[in-house]
């Protein structure tokens, strides 16, 4: 598939930890990655951008800013990074399991991860301040072979620990237990 963007955020544009998020990635981090890479594209992929989030890509034609889709994982697999810039706690985090799932390496700082059994440099790479956050962009931008790696890793986690196979593996794991004993 060819690559639409080098970087996707994902989420519902309506919820203020990503509107901050989008707004602190493209205000404080992106303007240090363009300097090095001055054509990076970045999508933000989420229901209900309000005028902040959709003036963003109004006025840089490397943003684009899609509001709600029918299915994010064209998006995902369109880009070559998933970013999760997040400096406020709160919500389930399901963005990193999405973008893992469509086997795509994820930059987060570590409000974003946190709560997950995830370890930075193997599943995921963490960065808290724009300068290393820009940095880890940068670099997995210019590293086929550790974008993935990284995605691999996380692929492998999610796949293992949050299928549906393996939920309909616990499920019936306590069915069993809950069962009548008969006889």
């Amino acid at each position: 598939m060819e690559r639409s963007a080098d970087l996707v955020f994902v989420g519902s544009m309506d919820w203020l930890p990503n509107i901050d998020g989008c707004t602190y990635f493209v205000t404080k981090i992106l303007p240090i990655i363009r300097q090095s890479k001055p054509d990076c594209k970045v999508a933000i992929v989420g229901r209900s951008p309000g005028k902040d989030i959709l003036e963003m890509g109004q006025r840089d034609a490397n943003i684009v800013v899609s509001g709600t889709v029918p299915d994010i994982r064209p998006y995902l697999w369109g880009s070559a990074i998933a970013i999760v810039p997040l400096r406020v706690g709160g919500g389930t985090r399901l963005k990193i399991y999405e973008a893992m799932a469509a086997k795509l390496p994820v930059i987060s700082t570590t409000v974003g991860a946190e709560g997950l059994p995830v370890v930075h440099g193997k599943n995921i790479l963490l960065a808290d301040t724009p300068e290393d956050f820009a940095q880890q962009c940068i670099n997995l931008l210019d590293s086929p072979d550790l974008r993935c790696q990284l995605a691999e890793n996380a692929w492998n986690m999610v796949s293992s620990e949050y299928s549906w196979e393996r939920a309909a593996r616990i499920f019936e794991e306590i069915l069993q237990k809950q069962a009548p004993q008969v006889g």
